[in-house]
């Protein structure tokens, strides 16, 4: 075992568990009904951008509000190939960057969007997440090819 592993971070959670967690928050978000079990009753989550001219930007807060903007994300947008790039663990808190293959269900519009998360977990759950995404992409697809 390296020194890493054996390394905890608090009384439930080690390095591996820690990235276990973090990549299936990110692999699994299209499917919130499975990540909840996750996500701290109490947590905060954060997209980046202007919540009067993005209903997805902003902050939520406690568990059900977090699922449910997950789920409207989910009925606009499918996300396919979520593919991690990069994790960098430090304590109890990670940088994710990735990427997925997004398209909008209603113009058809597709593209390969970049992201960049920020993940906080207290023992064994989630309890902060601030996403950063390429927001003007996701208007563009949103768009209809008709303006």
């Amino acid at each position: 075992m390296s020194e890493s592993e054996g390394k905890i971070l608090s009384p439930q959670i080690g390095p591996l568990l820690f990235e276990r967690i973090v990549s299936v928050l990110i692999d699994r978000r299209n499917e919130p009904a499975t990540i909840s079990p996750l996500i701290a009753p109490e947590a905060d989550w954060t997209l980046n951008g202007d919540p009067s001219r993005w209903p997805y930007a902003g902050r939520r807060c406690r568990r059900d509000s977090i699922i449910a903007y997950l789920a409207a994300f989910n009925v606009e947008f499918q996300q396919k190939d979520i593919r991690v790039l990069n994790l960098l663990i430090d304590g109890e808190q990670a940088c994710v960057q990735y990427e997925s293959h997004l398209r909008h269900r209603g113009t058809g519009r597709e593209a390969l969007v970049q992201c960049l998360t920020f993940v906080r977990l207290e023992g064994d759950l989630v309890v902060e997440v601030h996403e950063f995404v390429d927001s003007a992409l996701l208007f563009r697809l949103c768009e209809s090819a008709d303006r």
